[in-house]
């Protein structure tokens, strides 16, 4: 066999001009189908994440929806909670479970007339700070936990309580009251732990305006001893912001931020017809009055209230365009791309009937 002959430098230059490279149209088209896929990329990354965005801040309004009429039933089916009886309608309206409650709690009054009461807000009003237009609303009634108890007590005596699991502390006014009767007293002494423990009802300083309970009742251990609950509610600014930095309106109960997102609030009291006078017959409700319409004569008969609020996501930019929104009857254009919901509820103030 004859070897190989080496290639010459004419063969090795001949075989080096018959390679090629891709050409420039190769390569602005491989450039072209590049971009493309990037680009198709990049447009489903941000459907998905608009998309994502959008589900979550609609879950959360709604989440918010939920929350706040499951919040406002609880709390204002409790108004004007007087334990076994329901809170009567005027004072000679008392007996058969109608209970008129009376207070020699220095500075408070509880009974029809305050359980529930409103006002509209408007800018420098004193008091809570809320967002002109809409109810600042303060309900009253006693705690569904209660303890009894440890004997029968006189209205000059001090109720002696069996155990005081319930954290009752001096300053706390408390609600004593049985089927007939209702009497509301601040705790004057400094309760101690466990049990037999002893509430005191004297006039130390500007705690009570008398030693004896006002109904003069004898309690027997079977009645029930609650603390007073007051509560107020209002729509208000957050103090927080959301991530544009823009801020945002919350639902407040007695200062305390509760749900966030609540742009408006409505709210309606029900009402028996016009000249009605208070009693067992005043039970049905003709008539749905906002607060600006109500008289002092009016609040004593509320057996009913409705809510109507519109939910805004925290964030803006949850959807593509401003959406119509319809609250209060009236649809307008949102200013901004937040997604908005209203939701209502109808609650029967329960203890009035």
């Amino acid at each position: 066999m004859s070897p190989i002959a080496p290639l010459s430098v004419f063969d090795r230059c001949r075989r080096l001009t018959g390679q090629r490279g891709s050409t420039l149209i190769e390569l602005m088209i491989g450039m072209v189908i590049s971009l493309l896929l990037v680009g198709g990329m990049i447009t489903l990354f941000v459907n998905n994440k608009q998309t994502y965005r959008y589900n979550e801040e609609l879950a959360r309004i709604q989440e918010n929806g939920r929350f706040a009429v499951e919040f406002l039933q609880r709390n204002f089916r409790m108004v004007g909670h007087l334990g076994c009886g329901y809170m009567a309608a005027s004072a000679e309206e008392e007996g058969y479970g109608a209970v008129f409650p009376r207070s020699i709690a220095t500075g408070l009054t509880f009974d029809n007339s305050n359980a529930i009461s409103a006002y509209s807000y408007t800018t420098g009003t004193p008091g809570v700070v809320a967002i002109p237009g809409t109810d600042v609303i303060t309900i009253q009634f006693a705690s569904g936990a209660a303890t009894t108890l440890t004997g029968s007590v006189k209205a000059f005596n001090s109720p002696v309580i069996r155990d005081n699991a319930l954290d009752f502390r001096q300053n706390d006014i408390v609600i004593i009251a049985d089927c007939l009767t209702a009497d509301a007293f601040r705790i004057s002494n400094v309760p101690a732990s466990g049990n037999n423990v002893t509430l005191e009802h004297k006039t130390a300083g500007t705690m009570n305006d008398s030693d004896t309970l006002l109904s003069g009742r004898e309690y027997g251990d079977s009645a029930r001893v609650m603390r007073l609950q007051t509560l107020t509610f209002n729509l208000g600014q957050s103090a927080k912001l959301n991530r544009q930095g823009q801020a945002i309106r919350s639902l407040f109960q007695s200062g305390v931020e509760m749900v966030e997102g609540v742009e408006n609030m409505r709210v309606l009291y029900g009402l028996p017809a016009a000249g009605v006078a208070p009693g067992p017959t005043a039970r049905t409700v003709t008539r749905y009055l906002p607060s600006t319409a109500m008289t002092a004569a009016d609040w004593p008969n509320v057996v009913s209230i409705q809510f109507e609020l519109l939910l805004a996501s925290v964030d803006d930019n949850a959807v593509s365009a401003p959406m119509p929104i319809t609250f209060n009857g009236v649809t307008t254009t949102a200013a901004d791309r937040r997604m908005y919901s209203t939701v209502s509820t109808t609650i029967a103030l329960r203890n009035r009937f």
